[in-house]
């Protein structure tokens, strides 16, 4: 099946699902194998950024077990409880984030327009979906340039220790809020110059089912 095409709602819905799944089942016995499965999926089915979120999925296993460690030995419980209650934090959050991921990064702003307009949503029920799963993707590559223009200026963020590393990548936050801004302000002028109104009901350019189709079949509607 194609599942980079599968209607919004039903990845979204499925997103939800391996969520509760994740967080209403105890124990790591249970949680790491299906995190494991759910970074399998992923690969499997080439998600685009894969790379960048193994990266950061990395990064917030290492800092959920270590701030659990602590958390939880404040507290009196012993090493082995306390290791056993944060790797089955880590792989909730390593699986929940994970399934977000497949419907951000297949999930394109024309597909959740028309998959929203074909459900006749509210128009800002539809303007929050697609600006919330489509900017978060633009964001992410923002950070990425950010990352190169540091290269290109002599900033050495990559064989430097780790503390070093997290220190620069917090660092990118400022020029990424300025861009996210800026990003707001463009879309705003865009939608006040193509005449949004939330009164307007619209309909879908695509044929939305199961999966998204990019055109609609001209010669079902011939007379």
């Amino acid at each position: 099946m194609r599942f980079h095409d599968v209607n919004f709602f039903l990845k979204l819905a499925a997103a939800f699902l391996v969520m509760l799944v994740a967080w209403m089942v105890p124990g790591w016995q249970f949680g790491v194998p299906l995190a494991i499965a759910s970074v399998v999926f992923l690969a499997a089915v080439k998600v685009p950024g894969l790379r960048a979120y193994l990266k950061g999925a990395v990064l917030l296993v290492v800092l959920v077990i270590a701030s659990w460690l602590v958390n939880l030995a404040l507290q009196g419980q012993s090493l082995t409880n306390a290791s056993t209650i944060a790797t089955g934090m880590a792989a909730r959050l390593v699986t929940t984030t994970a399934a977000f991921f497949f419907v951000m990064e297949t999930s394109s702003p024309g597909s959740i327009l028309a998959a929203a307009s074909a459900a006749r949503l509210p128009p800002i029920v539809t303007l929050v979906l697609s600006l919330t799963f489509g900017i978060i993707p633009m964001l992410r590559e923002d950070f990425e340039r950010i990352a190169d223009a540091q290269r290109a200026r002599g900033m050495e963020i990559d064989d430097v220790p780790f503390v070093t590393r997290l220190r620069f990548a917090l660092a990118r936050g400022v020029p990424l809020l300025v861009q996210a801004i800026r990003m707001a302000h463009a879309i705003s002028i865009s939608l006040s110059i193509y005449g949004f109104d939330m009164k307007h009901k619209r309909t879908t350019w695509r044929n939305v089912g199961l999966l998204v189709e990019p055109k609609l079949n001209l010669k079902d509607h011939k007379a």
